[in-house]
């Protein structure tokens, strides 16, 4: 970025003289935005001096003119850069945020072992406020409620209650398996109905047309591409930007260990070594032999791929994880189970069973409000927690 840019970027003030109590655009907001364009950088930064400004002179009480302290304008906005980034990530860049993106992104912190409720309860004061700025300004008509504010308590931290049990952990497994498998072409105990039925199911897996459906159509439809997500991210507990970020070099089957580089590593700043389940070794060991043999794959680093040849997100891993979970009758019992539900489970699995130090290490956390003293685990003690958890 060049100076003139950079002065831009991060100048607390307008050419008429609007000063605001911090920068527009944060700065891990700003390094956000070197991905894209020059020109979407600066419509960002006009859409955030338009709603700062309107936070500090008319914000509380439009019709009054009376703005927010300085104090409620600076956590808002640093709430809101932290929202936009979640949502770069997921869906590329855009000024727009719904009502269905808050309650996802509030669900995941809600979830999150290092955020408490009143953090929660932060962000979702910080969503109305952008939500009562968008009705007033852009003629939206956003009526939000975040769908879990009952849940939420300023003296207790993230509710656990959405995730996945250790046997849901296996059943989510063995539905993986299923899922990705399919009888042979040539199985003499299938019925000519039963092999329509399946040429229909992989004419619509594949989108191509039924009549082109082919024995070798049923060959490959036997993939361990989703074992090998499942199981990984059961022992990982991986984030849906994790899944859709790894690529073949984060797995060291010689060591049992998935490795995250210091720049892919969400919130942190260093390499990450998550111990494999031997099992999981032999899964993701099949899926890279299988992975060679795609076409689509040549000249890609990607460990995995959706079957349009992007990274995954969250909504594509959660639109699989719900036919998962149907496949496993596994039932949400009042929990809303996204993707994240499988590293919730996991950090619950490990804490109970090996310990909080244990914990933060497999699962990558910073902190945990819980732990008063980081110890460093080796990664031979885990090797052999990992292999009796599920």
């Amino acid at each position: 970025m060049n100076p003139s840019t950079d002065q831009i970027m991060f100048d607390k003030s307008e050419p008429n003289g609007t000063e605001f109590p911090m920068p527009i655009v944060s700065s891990a907001n700003q390094e956000a935005l070197m991905e894209y364009a020059p020109l979407k950088r600066e419509e960002y930064r006009e859409f955030k001096f338009e709603f700062l400004k309107w936070l500090l002179t008319r914000g509380k009480a439009p019709i009054k003119g009376n703005g927010y302290s300085e104090t409620t304008v600076r956590q808002t906005h640093y709430k809101i850069e932290k929202a936009y980034r979640w949502k770069w990530e997921e869906n590329g860049f855009t000024t727009s945020f719904s009502a269905d993106d808050a309650d996802q992104f509030c669900t995941l912190t809600l979830g999150h072992p290092d955020h408490s409720d009143k953090d929660v309860t932060n962000y979702v004061k910080a969503f109305h406020r952008l939500f009562k700025w968008f009705n007033e300004t852009r003629s939206h008509n956003i009526d939000w409620k975040f769908k879990h504010q009952g849940e939420l308590s300023p003296n207790q931290g993230g509710n656990s209650g959405h995730y996945l049990k250790r046997w849901e952990l296996s059943q989510l497994y063995e539905a993986a398996i299923e899922v990705g498998s399919v009888k042979s072409y040539y199985n003499k105990g299938m019925s000519s109905a039963e092999r329509e039925k399946i040429k229909s199911y992989l004419a619509q897996r594949l989108e191509k047309p039924k009549s082109e459906i082919t024995s070798e159509d049923f060959k490959r439809a036997n993939s361990w591409k989703w074992p090998s997500i499942v199981a990984t991210s059961i022992d990982c507990g991986l984030r849906p930007i994790e899944v859709g970020r790894a690529t073949v070099d984060w797995v060291n089957l010689d060591d049992g260990l998935l490795v995250i580089p210091k720049d892919e590593s969400t919130k942190n700043e260093e390499h990450w070594e998550s111990t494999l389940r031997d099992k999981t070794v032999r899964v993701l060991s099949k899926w890279l032999n299988e992975r060679d043999s795609y076409e689509k794959y040549h000249l890609r680093d990607e460990l995995w791929l959706t079957k349009y040849d992007n990274p995954y997100s969250s909504n594509s891993l959660n639109s699989i994880f719900q036919k998962l979970l149907d496949e496993a009758n596994i039932k949400p019992n009042g929990r809303d189970l996204s993707w994240y539900a499988i590293r919730r489970g996991s950090a619950t699995m490990w804490a109970n069973n090996a310990g909080l130090h244990e914990a933060k290490d497999q699962l990558r956390h910073k902190k945990l409000s819980t732990t008063q003293k980081y110890v460093k685990s080796s990664n031979a003690h885990r090797k052999e927690i990992v292999n009796d958890l599920w």
